[in-house]
């Protein structure tokens, strides 16, 4: 009497669990009829598993158990052959591990049995079949989801900004009001040059409810890739875009993998009704991850930039060193009582730069930044930012009731958690973790105090004087209003500088830096204005000894 195991599966979790039992059953009268025994420790299963891949955790068992010593059964039975896989290359290596360690395979279904003569070509027959079945079924799925999609419906996952409602023939897709209104947002903080990190803090700081929670995801909180992606996605401008990749499944595996397909297979589809971000907005934030990333070198990786770009040193990616032309970077001084020196990155991490000469973070502030602050308060340059401003400020007026609404509503909350903050250390004594909670929040406050009074301006049109008044105040507290928010600062500082070279100069007496540059006032892209604006547009960084410092051995 032969001992017999059983393997059975079925492949999606739409198909019945009954199919297991059906499968088992054949198998089991099978090896009855024959007077063999189908042992019921030695049922191996796989439920909503596609026979496309072999790491299927009961095949595993299954293939183990037939090369352990000693073994528990003589022979395999399946349904059919597509149970054991629809892919040729492991049907045959399959078989032939079965082979090699003495284990007979039955399909009985189809009468197949591996001691037959005519077993190997019956498996590549049917083999064959069932490969051909599996791909032959991708296109009629394929085939299906695009008359869906050319009929208007949702073919997709949940994307934030919709909700899925019922329809005749599937599901369509919605603007959210809430969630809209927070895409927005999102697309108005990236064009005013918020990084994806900083728009991901804010937003959790806010408590804003984030994207709904996904299978196996503990903590849901916003986060700066899905931020990247969705700053990417055209659909927030009423622009489907479907076939725009495929999945492909690693060979052996069930493990699926994202491809790109070509644009000549892509289907755009015009969705009006979708629409939630204006085609102006989205160019801006566009054209300025394009900046960003040519900026930076291109060196994104899943949506995030180097660690320039979030640095929180102002001239940080600025500074470069004349003699070998490397970045100037903090080289000491980090400790809580030390001066933060930038030093020449190539000499002090590699020693391959002559330039050993280190010079104070807050003097290459203080004569860099006020070369600038020079420079933007002659009447030309408070013109043309008076004239922008106006410009930005008109364009704004629109969304300034819920903006001002919505930042006193933040203020409110910040200032009650500020209040319980102060509360527990009156009621628990001193508390270091306390105390920094209390930094932060009345750091919050600051900025939010800064925004409202940003907000609260009033209009051009009423009040130009006031408006002129503000800039001009804003401008003569230049390097204060910079350090305010670093990230912002420096990449707006980056649209108009390219790099500050420092210079050293070495005498009998002290040695010191040179800095040489030139500040594009107007920014970058800016042929058109400087058309309009042809005085003051460009100033001279500095020239000669201009940088020189007043102490020596900087």
């Amino acid at each position: 009497m032969l001992r017999c195991a059983a393997y059975a599966r079925f492949s999606t979790d739409k198909q019945t669990p009954v199919s297991i039992d059906d499968q088992i059953r054949k198998c089991r009268d099978f090896a009855d009829a024959k007077g063999w025994k189908l042992l019921d420790d030695c049922l191996y299963t796989d439920e909503a598993v596609s026979g496309a891949g072999s790491d299927r955790n009961g095949l595993q068992r299954l293939l183990a158990a037939s090369k352990s010593e000693p073994r528990a059964f003589d022979v395999i039975l399946v349904d059919d052959t597509s149970r054991l896989s629809r892919n040729m290359g492991d049907a045959s290596r399959i078989r032939e591990e079965l082979s090699f360690v003495g284990v007979r395979i039955i399909a009985v279904s189809q009468g197949i049995d591996s001691e037959d003569e005519q077993a190997e070509v019956l498996f590549a027959v049917h083999g064959l079949v069932d490969t051909l079945y599996i791909k032959e079924l991708g296109k009629k799925t394929h085939r299906a989801l695009e008359g869906l999609v050319l009929r208007g419906l949702h073919t997709g996952g949940n994307c934030y900004g919709y909700r899925s409602v019922r329809a005749e023939g599937g599901v369509r897709i919605e603007v959210d009001e809430s969630e809209s209104a927070v895409v927005r947002r999102i697309f108005e903080m990236a064009a005013n040059s918020c990084s994806l990190k900083k728009i991901a803090r804010t937003l959790n700081s806010e408590q804003v409810p984030p994207p709904r929670q996904r299978a196996k995801k503990k903590n849901v909180s916003w986060c700066p890739t899905a931020i990247h992606a969705m700053l990417r996605r055209e659909q927030y401008v009423g622009r489907l875009i479907w076939n725009r990749s495929r999945f492909m499944k690693s060979p052996g595996t069930n493990k699926r993998i994202r491809r790109p397909r070509p644009r000549t297979e892509w289907k755009v589809i015009e969705r009006p009704e979708l629409r939630i971000v204006p085609d102006e907005l989205w160019e801006q934030v566009q054209n300025r991850l394009a900046w960003t990333k040519k900026v930076y070198g291109g060196q994104e990786r899943d949506g995030l930039l180097n660690r320039t770009a979030s640095s929180r040193y102002l001239l940080s990616g600025l500074l470069k060193c004349a003699t070998c032309g490397g970045n100037l970077v903090i080289t000491s001084g980090r400790s809580r009582r030390g001066h933060r020196r930038y030093g020449c990155s190539q000499h002090f991490y590699r020693g391959t730069c002559t330039n050993g000469l280190q010079v104070r973070k807050d003097w290459v502030e203080e004569r860099v930044l006020g070369k600038l602050q020079a420079a933007v308060l002659q009447p030309e340059a408070i013109e043309y930012a008076v004239s922008e401003f106006c410009s930005q400020l008109q364009k704004a007026s629109e969304n300034f009731p819920s903006e001002l609404e919505r930042t006193r509503e933040e203020k409110r909350n910040v200032e009650d958690e500020l209040n319980r903050l102060v509360a527990a250390v009156a009621s628990a004594g001193h508390s270091d973790s306390l105390i920094r909670a209390i930094g932060e929040k009345e750091r919050q406050l600051r900025e939010i105090d800064r925004r409202l009074e940003v907000l609260n301006l009033p209009s051009q049109s009423n009040q130009p004087a006031d408006i002129t008044a503000f800039v001009t105040g804003r401008l003569a507290r230049l390097n204060a209003l910079l350090n305010s928010d670093v990230t912002q600062a420096r990449a707006e500082l980056m649209k108009h500088v390219t790099e500050i070279r420092l210079l050293p100069q070495n005498t009998e007496t002290e040695s010191y830096y040179v800095a040489v540059g030139e500040w594009n006032l107007l920014g970058t892209g800016a042929e058109t204005d400087r058309a309009r604006h042809p005085l003051g547009v460009r100033a001279r960084l500095v020239a000669g000894v201009g940088f020189e410092p007043t102490t020596s051995g900087l």
